[in-house]
C-alpha cells in the first residue's frame, strides 16, 4: 500500500482541518473555519466524483478523515460550532461514509497484503479517538542551511521500510489480530529495531506501523509511549529540512503526511499557523492537491551540487 499519497497528496491534508480543529484546542472555531469546510468539502466530493481513479491509500485516508469529523462532534467544545459549521460537518460526515464504503466496493488493491489491509483497517471507529493536546514534548529540531539539493532528494526515501516490506508488516500486524496474536511480528520487529537511518517516507511508514499495532491492540511488549515521540522527533527534524529547503519535489506530500500522522497524536509542533497556511495554499479548485509542479515558496538555502 502506497502509504505516500503521490497520486492523492490531498486526500491527507483534510486531517489538518477537520483532524485539528480550532475548537479541539479549547477555544472557539477560527474565524476562516468556514473556507476550512469549503476546502473539505471539495476535496472529498472530488473523492466521491472519482472513485474509479482512487486506490487503497485513498480509502484508508478517507477512513481516517471520517473519523476525526465524527470526532469533532463527541469534542466538549462542540457545542461552540455554529448551525451552518453544523449542518457542514454532518453533510461532509455522510459523505466520507457513502464514499468509503463505495470505495471499498470499487478498489482492487494490487496484491494479496493489500487486499488484506483494504477489507481490516477501513473502519472509522479504529480511528476514533481523542486526542491530546501538547507542545514541547519532542526534542527540538536545527535549522541546517549547508543543506544540498542532493541532501533533501536522498531524505525523502532514505532506509527501510521500503513500500512493499511495509505492507507485508502491516498486513502481518491484521494477520496476527485475526490468529488473536497480540504481540508484534518478526518483520515489524526487525523493521523498528533496524539501527539504520531511516528518513523522509521510511520513517513515517515506521510510525504507521506503531500506529496500527496499537490501533488493532498488536502493540504488546512494543513500547509505543517512546517510540511515538521518539519517531515525531525525528520527523519533525525533517520537516525543518524540507521547509528550509523551501519544498522540492515531493516533499509537499511527504510533509502533509508528517503533520497527519504525527499531529493526530496531538504534537503541536506540526499544527501551527504557518503549516495551515501553507497546505491552504497548494489546493486547486476542483478539490484535489498535488505534490509535483509546485513552486517552493521563500527557500532559505542556496542549493550546491
Amino acid at each position: 500500500m502506497e502509504t505516500h499519497l503521490g497520486r492523492f497528496a490531498g486526500v491527507w491534508v483534510v486531517l489538518f482541518f477537520c483532524g485539528f480543529p480550532a475548537c479541539g484546542c479549547g477555544t472557539f472555531p477560527s474565524k476562516d473555519f468556514e473556507g476550512k469546510l469549503i476546502v473539505l468539502s471539495k476535496t472529498v466530493d472530488y473523492i466521491n466524483q472519482r472513485t474509479g481513479q482512487m486506490n487503497a491509500d485513498v480509502t484508508l485516508s478517507l477512513t481516517i478523515v471520517e473519523a476525526n469529523v465524527a470526532a469533532i462532534f463527541l469534542h466538549k467544545n462542540a457545542r461552540h460550532l455554529l448551525d451552518e459549521h453544523r449542518n457542514s460537518l454532518m453533510t461532509i460526515l455522510k459523505l466520507c461514509d457513502s464514499t468509503r464504503r463505495d470505495l471499498l466496493d470499487a478498489i482492487v488493491p494490487e496484491n494479496k497484503d493489500v487486499q488484506l489491509l483494504h477489507e481490516t483497517i477501513n473502519y472509522p471507529i479504529l480511528w476514533l479517538k481523542e486526542i491530546s493536546w501538547r507542545r514541547g514534548a519532542l526534542e527540538e529540531g536545527k535549522t541546517n542551511l549547508k543543506l544540498t539539493y542532493r541532501d533533501v532528494r536522498e531524505l525523502i526515501m532514505q532506509g527501510a521500510p521500503k513500500e512493499k516490506e511495509s505492507d507485508r508488516c502491516l498486513a502481518d500486524i491484521v494477520r496476527y489480530k485475526l490468529n488473536s496474536n497480540d504481540r508484534v511480528p518478526g518483520l515489524c520487529v526487525e523493521i523498528l529495531t533496524s539501527r539504520k537511518s531511516a528518513r523522509g517516507y521510511p520513517l513515517t511508514h515506521r510510525l504507521l506501523i506503531v500506529l496500527i499495532a496499537k490501533i488493532l491492540k498488536c502493540d504488546r511488549d512494543l513500547p509505543s509511549s517512546a517510540l511515538i515521540p521518539s519517531y515525531c522527533s525525528a520527523i519533525l527534524q525533517d520537516l525543518i529540512d524540507v521547509k528550509t529547503a523551501g519544498f522540492p519535489d515531493q516533499t509537499p506530500d511527504l510533509m502533509m503526511e508528517q503533520v497527519v500522522l504525527c499531529g493526530m497524536q496531538g504534537f503541536l509542533e506540526f499544527t501551527d499557523k504557518y503549516y495551515e497556511q501553507l497546505v491552504l495554499s497548494w489546493s486547486h479548485p476542483s478539490g484535489c492537491f498535488s505534490s509535483f509542479g509546485y513552486v517552493p515558496v521563500h527557500p532559505i538555502v542556496v542549493f550546491e551540487f
